[in-house]
């Protein structure tokens, strides 16, 4: 950012200006010195081209104003932050069993929804370290704690329905998570954990996973997707992808539990992508960071270049004038 420290400095302009052009162009147009005046540089001042007088106007202007400018030292401004306190560290807990499928949801269906509110709740993040935790059969980490919200966003568009699983496996899901997060030293450690199903496979189970949460102090914030009742779900034939009818097997009461063991008392239950996003929206109003911003700048001064070119203009014009006395132009 370019800016001036001392821009007061400009009034000056309102008078030196005026009076350079007085001293120049109203006086010296009636009154040419030769030191040893002859007939032919007589001749030469008569012939002269008007235009001439305006010259050391020109330069004397330019060069007072480069003056001004640099008296009101130009500078150019970089702005930079120190950021003092503790974010929070977070791992988005996602199913991705083929359940997931279901298109009771908006755009797609509860995975594509559940994406989308998940970066939507990245771009309000700010100095937070975040990551990402997938499961159906197994869960996998797709991406550690980070600050690069970039990464992380290109990893979440590209999760997709793990259909080779066989189950969901909340239990490993969460423990998963609450092992990327055991050693943070962050002021706060989350997990969002979104699933439509219940446990029923995987070498943990959902609540020695919470009671493991709550031993490292690490707060779980369940949210059960999924509409009551009957949802389509897509499956394919022979004759491309049908759509059939299957109950929600959707494990609220495991989800409260789990919820009750880690501090956040009961889990969310949304049952389209509305109410997915306010929850989502509300649990990024509760996990707020405690981050000081301090905003400070670095200056870089040119005022030595306005200096300079004022210098050298200097010397143009003390030869212009010079050349002009002996008659050489």
């Amino acid at each position: 950012m370019f800016e001036f420290a001392y821009p007061k400095f400009f009034w000056l302009f309102t008078i030196l200006i005026p009076y350079i052009v007085y001293e120049i162009f109203i006086k010296e147009r009636y009154r040419i010195k030769i030191a040893f005046p002859t007939t032919n540089k007589l001749l030469k001042i008569k012939k002269r081209n008007d235009f001439m007088l305006y010259i050391p106007l020109i330069l004397r202007v330019v060069v007072i104003s480069l003056i001004i400018i640099a008296l009101a030292r130009p500078r150019m401004a970089d702005k930079k932050q120190i950021v003092t306190g503790k974010g929070i560290d977070i791992i988005l807990t996602i199913d991705v069993s083929g359940s997931m499928q279901a298109i009771d949801f908006k755009p797609k269906n509860r995975l594509q929804a559940a994406k989308k509110v998940a970066a939507r709740f990245i771009e309000k993040r700010r100095n937070d370290r975040i990551g990402l935790v997938t499961f159906a059969e197994y869960a996998f980490t797709k991406c550690p704690i980070t600050l690069d919200y970039n990464i992380l966003m290109h990893i979440l568009d590209s999760v997709k329905i793990d259909e080779d699983a066989n189950g969901t496996a909340i239990g490993m899901g969460l423990a998963t998570a609450v092992a990327r997060l055991k050693d943070s030293k962050a002021k706060s450690r989350v997990v969002i954990l979104i699933t439509d199903g219940r446990n029923n496979t995987g070498e943990i189970d959902p609540f020695t996973a919470a009671q493991l949460a709550t031993t490292y102090g690490i707060k779980v914030y369940v949210i059960g997707v999924g509409k009551e009742g009957f949802a389509d779900f897509p499956v394919q034939t022979p004759f491309g992808v049908q759509y059939r009818k299957i109950k929600s097997d959707l494990d609220m009461k495991s989800l409260n539990k789990i919820a009750e063991l880690t501090g956040t008392k009961r889990a969310y239950r949304a049952k389209n992508s509305d109410e997915l996003k306010l929850i989502m929206d509300e649990i990024n109003k509760m996990e707020k960071s405690e981050i000081k911003i301090k905003n400070y700048y670095q200056y870089k001064e040119v005022y030595r270049n306005y200096l300079l070119a004022a210098f050298i203009l200097m010397l143009l014009d003390f030869l212009f004038r010079t050349l002009i006395r002996k008659g050489l132009i």
